[in-house]
């Protein structure tokens, strides 16, 4: 006895651990969570904030230009034939005559050091503008990759929780039908309805049951959409705790509430924006090329020449050279490279800036749109919840006509066929409806 009760208690205990653990590995979110998840760990975002930290590095790299530049250098060289030199022989009287001689020694090792630093550079105080806006541009383009992926994370939670609402309408009705259908298959028995109608609630029932089998399938793989898109491994569980009308009641609520745009709010114009300002040094860059640049320079140098290698004795001399000068680039003459380099430049920016008036106005007419289709979804979405509880009612209230013998399979078939369409239309409008909330408060910056 004592050992059966203790295999119990064993057995109980694992069961205990091992719905922990898998419990461990489910994660819930509402939909401000889910959002809060996505922006930290997707892979996008992940990658854009890779690009952030390029961008710094590079600032970084473009400072360090302007500062001094130390390089050494290490030389060693052996003649295995030392050159040979052509001397008139009026120096060693043999006039009319060349004579041969060779200099220098077979084992040569020179050791050097150069310092050089920028002095004036017009472009190298642009490119420092350059790279800081390359890191403005990086930052708004992760703010940009975080809206993404709160727009694409809100579209799938929407997806599911439709998806969910839309099963549960479903399983509600085929229970209902199968009871229904199982009560009319008594009555075909005893003969006091006909076959037809058996047959007519069967082809329903059926009907039914594919629609939930796909629907599931859709929402399995909206899930592993959901996690893929939140960067969380496909085969965690994820929980969604909102509800659906917790979803919808929220975006009616914030219909209420006046939206006032701000240009500068919106992540596209600002990142045109930047893009105007890169421009604009890169004008400000082609036309530093006609200024002269000036370099300071320090140039150590020590050399040893030997008969034989012998470069570690200390006592053996080395022979110091040092020079310290500076050095000035004037450009005088491309062949109009130069200016045409300039004039390309002028364009780009001429372009840019056309390009951003040409996405403010776009923006300008987006919010319009989007804030129109929200209200045209908020009053369709009205309008399809009330006929859809018109045509619940209806079906109800034939389906107890029809259990008393006073409608027929027909007229139920058809009432059923309209409540069912009457909800795909409600969840039709419900999609339309999150589906211009998010894309609203996108262009307005509110994410």
């Amino acid at each position: 006895m004592a050992k059966v009760l203790l295999t119990r208690i064993i057995t109980l205990f694992c069961f205990i651990v091992f719905a922990s653990g898998t419990a461990a590995q489910d994660l819930s979110f509402n939909l401000k969570e889910a959002r809060e998840f996505a922006v930290t760990n997707s892979y996008d975002v992940k990658n854009s904030q890779f690009d952030l930290e390029m961008a710094r590095s590079k600032v970084k790299e473009n400072l360090a230009y302007g500062f001094p530049q130390i390089d050494a250098s290490l030389d060693y060289n052996y003649y295995i034939a030392l050159p040979t030199s052509l001397i008139p022989g009026e120096f060693f009287g043999q006039p009319g005559e060349y004579i041969e001689v060779q200099f220098g020694t077979k084992n040569n090792f020179t050791a050097g050091v150069t310092l050089n630093q920028l002095i004036f550079d017009g472009r190298y105080f642009i490119g420092l503008q350059y790279a800081k806006i390359s890191e403005q541009l990086s930052e708004e383009n992760l703010e940009k990759t975080k809206e993404d992926i709160i727009e694409t994370v809100s579209q799938t939670y929407y997806n599911i929780l439709v998806g969910e609402e839309a099963l549960h309408v479903l399983d509600s009705t085929l229970s209902v039908l199968q009871k229904l259908r199982y009560e009319t298959g008594e009555l075909l028995k005893e003969g006091f309805v006909e076959l037809t109608d058996y047959d007519q609630l069967t082809l329903t029932v059926t009907d039914i049951q594919n629609s939930i089998n796909s629907l599931k399938r859709q929402n399995e793989i909206g899930y592993k959409l959901l996690n893929y898109q939140m960067g969380i491994e496909l085969d965690k569980r994820v929980i969604l705790t909102e509800s659906l009308d917790d979803v919808i009641e929220q975006a009616a609520i914030e219909a209420i509430l006046e939206e006032s745009f701000n240009l500068e709010n919106n992540v596209s114009y600002r990142l045109i924006s930047s893009q105007e300002q890169i421009k604009v040094l890169g004008l400000q860059n082609e036309r530093a090329a006609y200024y002269p640049s000036l370099k300071g320079f320090l140039f150590l140098q020590e050399n040893a020449q030997r008969d034989t290698f012998t470069f570690f004795d200390m006592d053996e001399p080395w022979f110091l050279t040092s020079i310290a000068g500076v050095s000035m680039q004037v450009p005088i003459f491309s062949s109009g490279m130069r200016r045409h380099r300039v004039s390309q430049a002028k364009i780009d920016l001429e372009k840019i800036r056309n390009t951003k008036s040409q996405v403010s106005e776009g923006l300008m007419l987006t919010v319009t749109q989007a804030g129109l289709d929200f209200r045209t979804a908020l009053e369709n979405f009205m309008r399809e919840k009330q006929n859809v509880q018109l045509s619940r009612n209806i079906y109800e209230r034939t389906l107890v006509k029809y259990n008393e013998g006073l409608a027929g399979s027909v007229e139920l078939t058809q009432q059923h066929n309209q409540f069912f369409d009457a909800e795909r239309k409600y969840f039709q409008t419900v999609l339309y409806l999150l589906d211009a909330k998010n894309r609203l408060d996108k262009v307005l910056g509110k994410y």
